[in-house]
């Protein structure tokens, strides 16, 4: 009952609502538009999406998930404690029913993860144990249905549950039926050998045979369609990064999500387990068992790779062997919670310490329990795993008005509420939430699941969606809704326009000038017997199971043999059996003394105020996290400010820092000890922001304060401008359109003509083994002007070789006769014509040439101009410019009345003759309040630049005109202002200013 507060906040619940929706919409269509320009549905087992879609026409999707998580859990129950009766006695099978409810690994999939597919899988697979196992053993047919029907089902739920599940499941309760006909046959578990086993394996081995071949073909034929899509339309993309494939030694947050919490207690008694499964009659369950226990371990040893190979390692998500392997152990785990409360353990403690610590035992073994369980369940309370919680109807109700919905839509920084969004809204994304479906190159090139979280994956993550911010025509791409403002800079200067918050908070921002969605998009269809088997069968394996195993049981009394008791234990008690308390009690101190060892070094390694390095490291720390008060209190009290002006000051001076960086990396370099109390600590961090990587130099002096160590805080500059109120004159535009107040759809603007721009001089250059093409340009109308430049590079057959837009080095909004230089970057798109190997560290900067086999021979530019009423801040100058030997030096003036948070200069470097060598992009990190100045240095370019080709006015179209059509009367108007350089090699120089102003 716990999902009804929990599977909001899980991983996957909103990714199986949605598909549950388009089901509940299209029950046979087996192509979905609303994600990633369309995918195949058939992508993905539908058993479980269907049963939901059909419980959501009464209940809604969300009631649905829970309700069907509500009935597989009970079904879950049955499963272990029938599974369970297969190894233990009666008695222990209901204790170990009852440890499933609290089952670590179980909880955690389903309260944290949100796993539904997987979870209805292994619960059809532990109720399918006996019925096969039965079969086996006595031969009815009526278990062979039983569990092929179970198996059926698992596989319309979760056909890796099903192929998995017959390896380290089925496999071993065959062996195990195999094991007890001998036993039957000779009179005991330990009255046979290998020979007489192998005997009985060959005259099983029909039997064994028949069932393989009937599984594989209901394997094959319940999701055929699926198996159709991987044939003809295979995933071919590059791995997904995943934390159960990393070493749990070296992130110790990864062990404890992807192992700890999964064992919980089952770790601290693994001697017992490795015992119980290790004798003749459960000898193959053992083998199962340990293969899935080390392959749960992920990148912690090689084994797991060795075992798995490359391909299948990057691929699968190894903590499902874990999650199986505890599944396992659940028999023995309620044998030893049996023996504890009732049993042989029971007897011991009771003998060695009496009635007293024995109660006292399992109250406290009661109380961690479900302590444990409880943690587990509010997990994210302590460490948040999804942003909080967003209401959608603002964002539903804007989609759904004004036509919208004839663009594509991105979100970022919502989690896995995407889906919940896709669910209840008809337009549609390019991003989605499920990385098996994707197929846009752009994505497929990088390990990128989710465009909406980019930030988190670097270099990667950020290049991709630098792929669809900066050509969003070809994806009909319009509005982006951000939850998250470390991607306002990047939108902003990809030229996208904030269109202001919904009443939610989201921002929305907008494309203009992209073309609305045709009318027909492309689908890929599959056979009409195809789509048919999607729809029917799955369901219908559902409907056979039910009558084949309640009908079965409750009418016709089949299933009537019971297990022996006899038959679970060696009649034969070795020194591992003999000892097992011993072991498994020394075993439980070792291994609760290191793991209370390794969480005190932990904390003690964490603790904030310790060293100097501890407490900068840890000030950063909270920086990076947005722990702004946890930071504020490790400012030593001599110097520390109030926390509303510890806030002002980061809000004003720390641009990129204050709200858009996220810390990379920490190096500590060099401390130097200036007496007992007071430290220089110098320290480098590298920030990750979606604009730039950039590193930091400080020197902190950190101060030791009654035997606890803080950082002096650095005051920031605090000079006033001498005029204390200014005012500044201001031009508007206003665009009104047609819109009227009405509640039928209006006209919302205008026709008007888009204004003329001149491109003065364009050309293609060659900086080492990459592509640029540069240009300047101007606005020569009198109205203000929205820019998007693409270009093409052909060869000499005249044949497309690349096609990209200019993104950051743009002026994208310019007044009447504003002038600015723009580059476009091929090597930025000829990623996904010639994937490389990715660098380990986040590198904007960092290209891959696309390896041209062909060399371009000629090129276009193609500008698009739009009348725009909305424009960048202008109020913006450059003043002390001077050039020395290898660098341009000056100062960056604010006189308007807004913080400038980020400014970016662009430099134009020319020739003796005026002609443009290269331009090239300067974040600033450091924002500039109004009235103030900051510093710049930009370095000559210093890579080998030559020049290619060069453009003319027909090799130009300005909105579909000859370039020639706008050249402005006047030549004075083409002139910029250069700066006369100290290199021979760039004489020139001309710089401009853009800048980002949050609001």
């Amino acid at each position: 009952m716990l999902l009804f507060f929990t599977h909001e906040n899980t991983y996957d619940a909103y990714v199986h609502m949605f598909f549950a929706s388009h089901y509940s919409e299209s029950w046979f269509e087996t192509w979905n538009y609303k994600w990633y320009t369309g995918f195949t549905i058939t992508s993905y087992p539908p058993l479980v999406h269907q049963m939901m879609a059909l419980f959501s026409k009464f209940i809604g999707l969300k009631l649905a998930f829970v309700s069907w998580g509500f009935i597989i859990v009970a079904i879950f129950i049955r499963g272990v404690f029938n599974f369970s009766k297969l190894f233990v006695h009666e008695k222990a099978a209901v204790y170990a029913a009852f440890a499933a409810v609290f089952s670590f690994s179980f909880v955690e999939a389903l309260h944290v993860f949100g796993q539904l597919p997987s979870i209805t899988g292994i619960a059809f697979v532990l109720n399918a144990c006996p019925e096969v196992y039965k079969f086996f053993r006595y031969k009815k047919r009526f278990y062979f249905l039983a569990g092929i029907s179970l198996l059926a089902v698992t596989t319309a739920a979760h056909h890796v549950s099903t192929i998995f599940g017959a390896v380290f499941f089925i496999a071993p309760i065959i062996g195990m039926a195999i094991v007890d006909r001998c036993a039957d046959k000779y009179g005991g578990i330990n009255s046979f050998g290998l020979k007489a086993f192998l005997k009985e394996v060959r005259l099983n081995l029909p039997a064994a045979i028949t069932f393989g071949l009937v599984l594989i073909s209901v394997v094959l034929f319940v999701v055929f369609p699926y198996w159709y899509w991987s044939k003809t339309d295979p995933i071919s993309q590059v791995p997904i990064p995943h934390g159960s494939r990393e070493n749990f030694l070296q992130d110790h947050n990864l062990g404890m999500v992807f192992f700890l919490i999964p064992w919980g207690f089952l770790a601290f008694i693994l001697p017992y387990f490795f015992i119980k499964l290790y004798n003749r009659r459960n000898i193959f369950l053992g083998l199962s068992f340990t293969l899935a226990f080390i392959l749960g371990t992920g990148g912690t040893t090689p084994i797991p790779k060795m075992i798995l190979g490359e391909n299948a390692f990057n691929i699968l998500t190894l903590d499902r062997f874990t999650f199986w392997a505890s599944l396992m152990a659940l028999p023995f785990w309620g044998l030893f919670i049996y023996e504890l409360f009732e049993g042989e353990l029971r007897a011991k403690i009771l003998s060695y310490m009496g009635s007293v610590y024995h109660k006292i035992a399992l109250g406290t073994f009661s109380m961690l329990l479900i302590l444990s369980c409880t943690l587990i369940v509010n997990l994210n309370y302590f460490r948040p795993l999804q942003p909080d919680k967003i209401d959608i109807d603002p964002i539903v109700k804007f989609l759904s008005t004004d036509d919208h919905n004839n663009w594509r839509y991105l979100t970022l920084g919502f989690g896995d509420q995407v889906a919940w969004l896709s669910a209840n809204v008809d337009a549609l994304s390019v991003d989605g939430n499920y990385h098996s479906a994707r197929r846009l190159p752009e994505m497929t090139t990088r390990p990128v699941e989710r465009l909406e979280n980019s930030k988190y994956l670097g270099m990667s993550g950020l290049g991709a969606l630098q792929q669809f911010l900066t050509v969003p025509e070809k994806y009909h791409l319009k509005y982006i809704f951000s939850n998250d403002k470390f991607y306002d800079p990047l939108l902003y200067f990809s030229g996208w326009e904030k269109i202001g918050p919904l009443e939610n908070g989201i921002k929305v921002w907008e494309k203009p000038d992209v073309d609305p969605l045709p009318g027909l998009l492309p689908k890929k269809t599959i056979p009409k017997v195809q789509a048919l088997i999607w729809g029917l069968v799955p369901i219908s394996c559902f409907i056979f199971m039910m009558l084949i195993n309640i009908l079965g049981r409750s009418i016709y009394k089949w299933d009537t043999e019971q297990i022996l008791d006899a038959d679970f234990e060696n009649t034969k008690e070795s020194f591992f059996i003999k000892y097992k308390w011993w072991l498994t009690g020394l075993f439980f101190i070792s291994t609760l003394g290191s793991f209370l060892f390794a969480v005190s070094k932990k904390y003690l390694e964490n603790k904030e105020h310790d060293t100097p390095n501890s407490v900068v490291t840890a000030y950063y720390d909270h920086l990076d996290f947005r722990n702004f008060k946890h930071a504020h209190q490790l400012l030593a009290p001599d110097s520390k400010p109030a926390f509303e002006q510890f806030m002002l000051e980061r809000n004003i001076e720390d641009g990129l820092l204050a709200s858009f960086a996220k810390l990379d990396s920490l190096e500590i370099f060099r401390s130097e000890e200036l007496n007992d109390s007071l430290v220089h600590v110098h320290a480098k961090a590298h920030w990750i922001t979606s604009i730039m990587a950039y590193s930091s130099d400080h020197v902190h002096i950190c101060k030791k304060l009654n035997g606890k160590w803080f950082v002096k805080h650095q005051a920031y500059e605090k000079k006033t401008p001498p005029d204390k109120f200014f005012s500044l004159p201001h031009v508007e535009f206003r665009s009104q359109g047609r819109r009227t107040a009405e509640v039928d759809k209006t006209d919302k603007r205008d026709i008007l003509d888009r204004p003329r721009i001149y491109v003065m001089q364009s050309r293609l250059m060659k900086q080492d083994s990459s592509y640029y093409i540069i240009g300047d340009l101007i606005n020569t109308d009198d109205v203000p002007a929205y820019l998007s430049i693409n270009a093409i590079l052909f060869d000499e057959k005249g044949e497309e070789l690349l096609r990209y837009n200019a993104r950051d080095v743009l002026q994208h909004h310019l007044l009447p006769k504003e002038k600015t230089s723009f580059k476009i970057s091929f090597e930025e798109i000829a990623w996904q014509k010639n994937f490389q190997e990715l660098p380990e560290k986040f590198d904007p900067d960092y290209t891959n040439p696309f390896d041209f086999s062909t060399k371009p021979v000629s090129f276009k530019i193609f500008i698009k101009s739009l009348a725009s009423d909305k424009s960048s801040y202008k109020y913006i100058g450059l003043q002390n410019l001077s050039c020395i030997e290898d660098e341009v030096s000056g100062s960056i003036y604010n006189y308007g009345t807004d913080q400038i948070n980020i400014p970016l200069l662009i430099s134009s470097w020319y020739d003796e003759d005026g002609k443009l060598i290269w331009v090239d992009r300067h974040y600033q990190s450091k924002g500039i309040r109004p009235q103030r100045m900051k510093d710049f240095k930009i370095g000559y370019p210093k890579n080998k630049i030559s020049h290619v080709l060069e453009g003319d006015d027909k090799s130009v179209l300005v909105n579909g005109i000859l370039n020639g059509h706008y050249k402005p009367p006047m030549q004075e108007d083409l002139d910029f202002d250069m700066l006369k350089t100290k290199s021979r090699s760039f004489p020139f120089t001309s710089i401009h200013v853009n800048s980002f102003v949050d609001q």
